[in-house]
């Protein structure tokens, strides 16, 4: 039996499959499908650990694939091939499907190997420490504020609320404050500090910060605690920011303002949950093992110094 990573490429172009399997298969067993649904028999009786699909086929979106693959097979990592920018399909990734990383065609080799193989890592690590964790919820996650089936985090992970809007932000803590420890900062530096001191399980961001670079924060934060997970919010979408924010910023929920309650709700509470998950992951616990051996404040300043020519945060 093959000791090789898998992976699952999925394109109505068989050419594209083609070529994508000569690309991985010297370092991977790679299986290809022209079909959403002959990728999911394939996963039926192969465990994958990446699987990377177009979004355009006939029958099933790769929105549609991966939402399934997510449901049925939640320890594979997904990725998005697509050569189109459509707005409501990178939506769909990253809150239905998702994804680990949205990339376009053509693609750019170098860009590809690297996802697959940080994607695969990501995979294989998540299986190590799956039906490990015990249980942290309380009650139904998806219960109104204050309702009967309202869920309660059970253990002291914070929610930051990143809002340059003061009505936003109020309604942030209106919101959570009941579920969640919540803080709420109109911009990043006065964020800061709440990051070297706390718990931070889950960030909810705007997206349009005067004077910042959201996508280049976010990912100084994740080199900073990988276990932290984002929620971006904004009132003027646009496809590129959110593939920025997919790729670079790392997000794992998308949500349009004005918010809906229940919904809104939903994501912070799932986002908080896959941040509990991170904390049994390997790799988040090397990092935080690095953190604490280093010098006081020492990485925290490595983290200050990587915004400052992105961010204001002086």
């Amino acid at each position: 039996m093959s000791q090789k990573p898998v992976l699952l490429f999925v394109d109505d172009e068989q050419r594209i499959v083609k070529l994508l399997k000569i690309m991985f298969r010297g370092e991977y067993e790679v299986h290809t499908a022209l079909s959403g649904q002959d990728a999911l028999a394939i996963m039926d009786t192969v465990q994958v650990d990446v699987i990377a699909s177009d979004q355009r086929m006939p029958n099933m979106t790769g929105i549609e694939l991966l939402t399934q693959v997510r449901e049925q097979h939640p320890s594979t990592v997904r990725i998005l091939l697509t050569g189109y920018s459509d707005l409501v399909a990178i939506i769909g990734a990253v809150n239905e499907g998702e994804v680990f990383r949205f990339l376009s065609k053509p693609w750019d080799q170098t860009e590809l190997r690297a996802v697959i193989a940080e994607a695969v890592e990501v995979a294989q690590s998540a299986r190590r420490v799956a039906g490990t964790l015990p249980p942290v919820w309380q009650g139904d996650v998806s219960g109104d504020a204050g309702g009967p089936g309202t869920a309660r985090f059970n253990i002291g992970s914070e929610l930051l609320a990143i809002d340059g809007v003061d009505s936003d932000r109020q309604s942030m803590v209106e919101m959570f404050t009941r579920d969640y420890n919540v803080r709420a900062v109109p911009h990043v530096r006065d964020a800061l500090e709440i990051l070297k001191q706390e718990q931070i399980g889950v960030i909810v961001i705007n997206a349009e910060l005067d004077g910042v670079d959201v996508a280049h924060f976010l990912s100084e934060v994740e080199a900073y605690d990988p276990a932290v997970t984002v929620v971006a919010t904004t009132s003027d979408p646009n496809s590129d920011m959110i593939i920025r924010l997919i790729n670079k910023g790392r997000i794992y929920r998308f949500a349009i303002k004005p918010l809906s309650l229940n919904l809104f709700r939903l994501a912070v509470n799932t986002a908080m949950r896959e941040h509990h998950r991170r904390l049994a992951d390997p790799r988040v616990v090397r990092q935080r093992m690095q953190r604490s051996a280093e010098p006081d404040n020492t990485f925290f300043d490595s983290f200050v110094e990587g915004l400052s020519r992105f961010t204001q945060v002086g």
